[in-house]
């Protein structure tokens, strides 16, 4: 709308027109001074940035992601998780957190939050599920719990990765059941 208000006040001459205009781009040149202040810093030391809202935490936190910077983004992650989050953020800052500690090798830590997720209803219980499936079946060896958590996960989502991991699963339970065990 600033073209038309701006051809307007050309043809009227009515300053009262473009004020609202020139308010804008006031609060506009401050935001971006105020910014210039804050934004180097958060990015040279993360863990001390003046920030106080957790959306902004997370924000910082998901940038430094793509850098790679995985241990500067947890600790915004977990400084904003401490901030009343909306609960879409929350559960995506969990997530993230997760995933985060997942590719550090950090599986208990991801676990706790995996753990979180698939306990209560939000976007992420079912892939959260997933991961507690793998985890149990590929680094623990944990059948019946990888089991488990297949089995909960197809009680929201039928898919065929889901069944064709229930079948993989059974499969190793039942071969385990027949084979002959030592008796010390």
């Amino acid at each position: 709308m600033i073209p038309y208000v701006y051809f307007e006040y050309l043809r009227k001459r009515e300053a009262s027109r473009i004020v609202p205009i020139l308010h804008h781009n006031a609060i506009d040149i401050l935001t971006l001074a105020c910014l210039t202040a804050i934004v180097p810093r958060a990015f040279q030391s993360p863990e001390d940035a003046p920030l106080t809202h957790g959306a902004e935490m997370v924000g910082l936190a998901r940038w430094l992601c793509r850098c790679e910077q995985y241990e500067k983004a947890l600790i915004l992650f977990r400084r904003a998780l401490d901030k009343n989050l909306r609960d879409d953020l929350m559960f995506k800052t969990t997530w993230d957190v997760a995933r985060i500690e997942k590719k550090l090798g950090r599986d208990d830590a991801a676990l706790t939050q995996y753990t979180e997720l698939a306990s209560g209803r939000n976007p992420f219980q079912l892939p959260a599920l997933e991961e507690l499936a793998k985890y149990y079946e590929h680094k623990e060896r944990n059948y019946p719990m990888a089991l488990e958590f297949t089995l909960t996960a197809l009680s929201y989502l039928e898919s065929e990765p889901l069944r064709r991991r229930k079948l993989r699963l059974e499969r190793r339970l039942a071969k385990r059941s027949r084979s002959p065990r030592l008796l010390v």
